[in-house]
């Protein structure tokens, strides 16, 4: 917006002068908004570490770590098991019962 001394509106009438410098003064601060945008500088993008394809592993290796995997699940089914044993004891289960027909 220019600085005049007749402001027009769009639709033709005249501006006060309050108005005026109303809205110069907001287009300013957009100006600069956007100024002080482009100024600053972008963020470097870091470089992500490459990473070689892990190597194959030998029969042994492998039969070695399925062992270790079942080992583990084995004690995860045996701590479900116990603790179906301590509900079941501690639980009083009954036709009434909200969990009874989940058996």
């Amino acid at each position: 917006m220019k600085p005049t001394d007749k402001a027009i509106r769009r639709d033709g009438t005249p501006m006060s002068d309050e108005e005026r410098k109303f809205k110069e003064a907001a287009f300013a601060r957009i100006q600069q908004e956007a100024l002080r945008k482009k100024m600053v500088a972008p963020k470097p993008k870091l470089e992500g570490k490459v990473l070689g394809f892990p190597p194959k592993l030998s029969e042994h290796e492998l039969i070695r770590r399925q062992m270790v995997i079942d080992q583990a699940w084995e004690q995860v089914l045996e701590q479900r098991r116990e603790l179906e044993r301590i509900a079941e004891r501690s639980c009083h289960r009954g036709p009434f019962d909200s969990d009874w027909n989940l058996r």
